[in-house]
């Protein structure tokens, strides 16, 4: 699914409260700081579903990232949003999503990106539908061997998914 070309996201404060609409395709060039979705979907297995970025992506084509990723549309929770995008990315309905929490970082742009983070399970096999114009490919694969990878070669990864993993390791730290 291609995204509209009118995408109208809610621009933020550095607290994150809502303070006027934009254009998202507008929000980078305007420095506005903005909302964002991200699940981590793990199998039995305990393994990771990453998606990697189509090659024809604007932003870090070809990198692996969060099993999916959502702007959140203007009046849409974080949650919404990635219960919609999850079904748009990768064919799959969520239900029964954990938040995580929520962390923001700073873009290459200059705007504040503010994340929420979910979990998500998923039970025996599951048939992906892709969508082929945003992602290339998506597969499981063990905690362990994703931070081998980050090791070896940061950029595989695209910078939120780095930063929603130190995330993650953070929040199973304190648990």
């Amino acid at each position: 699914m291609d995204y509209p070309t009118g995408q109208l996201l809610d621009a933020v404060d550095d607290q994150d409260r809502v303070i006027a609409p934009v254009l998202r395709r507008e929000v980078f060039r305007q420095h506005k700081n903005f909302r964002v979705a991200h699940l981590f979907l793990f199998n039995d297995r305990s393994e990771l579903l990453l998606q990697r970025l189509a090659s024809s992506r604007d932003r870090h084509p070809g990198r692996w990232g969060s099993s999916v990723a959502a702007y959140v549309n203007r009046g849409e929770s974080y949650l919404q949003a990635i219960e919609r995008r999850a079904v748009e990315e990768i064919g799959v309905q969520v239900g029964n999503l954990e938040p995580l929490g929520k962390t923001s970082m700073a873009e290459e742009s200059g705007c504040t990106k503010f994340v929420t983070l979910f979990k998500g399970r998923v039970r025996g096999s599951l048939e992906f539908d892709i969508d082929s114009d945003h992602v290339s490919k998506v597969e499981f694969r063990p905690i362990d061997s994703i931070l081998q990878l980050r090791l070896e070669d940061r950029s595989r990864f695209t910078p939120t998914f780095l930063h929603l993993l130190d995330f993650f390791q953070d929040l199973q730290l304190t648990a």
